[in-house]
């Protein structure tokens, strides 16, 4: 995986993702290597440096509650098999937070070819939502991709037109970067929610 461009697609750090504890990744599972934004380093107790490097899904794996990390593991081989969509919730535990819920979301792309698997997603903190009671199930399913539903293809292809917009001329791009980082925030959090109907 091009790690420049990874990083690139990360540095953004979006107000609004940020403050609505919404984070961004990417997971080379060739490599072994979850490149993450801030919000999302947080989440998981890692530090946010080494996170932007890219670091083993391990390190990921390592924080999340121990009774939902086999189930977790389970779903991520199923989704690499072929690609496609998985949304899943689970908790996570650091240092600085206690324990929190996150709801995922990732769209795994497989290449026929090489059997290279990439995926992209958010993690967004549910944890206010699930102390006061909205929600008494966890989300999870896996989609492959023909499946996909129509809000989780706007959160794919709004993390396309994310990357995008700096090949805009240079006067246009910060309402587009604004506009979609609204989008995205928008879109994770409607996910968020419609996990819990």
């Amino acid at each position: 995986m091009p790690y420049g461009a990874s990083r690139y697609w990360l540095e953004f750090l979006p107000d609004a993702l940020t403050a609505s504890q919404v984070g961004i990744w990417e997971t080379d599972f060739e490599n072994d290597r979850t490149v993450a934004d801030a919000t999302t380093a947080a989440l998981f107790g890692l530090d946010p440096a080494q996170a932007a490097r890219g670091l083993p899904l391990a390190a990921y794996v390592q924080a999340i509650f121990p009774a939902d990390r086999e189930e977790f593991s389970t779903n991520i081989n199923r989704v690499c098999e072929h690609g496609g969509l998985l949304v899943a919730e689970y908790r996570v535990r650091s240092a600085a937070s206690g324990v929190r819920w996150l709801l995922a979301r990732g769209h795994y792309k497989r290449d026929n070819n090489t059997g290279e698997v990439i995926g992209r997603g958010i993690v967004v903190d549910i944890s206010e939502i699930k102390k006061n009671g909205q929600a008494e199930d966890c989300a999870l399913f896996v989609l492959p991709r023909r499946d996909e539903p129509p809000l989780d293809r706007l959160a794919t292809y709004a993390l396309q037109a994310r990357r995008v917009i700096d090949e805009t001329a240079e006067h246009e791009r910060p309402a587009l970067q604004q506009a979609v980082e609204n989008l995205l925030w928008a879109v994770g959090r409607a996910i968020a929610k419609r996990s819990h109907f």
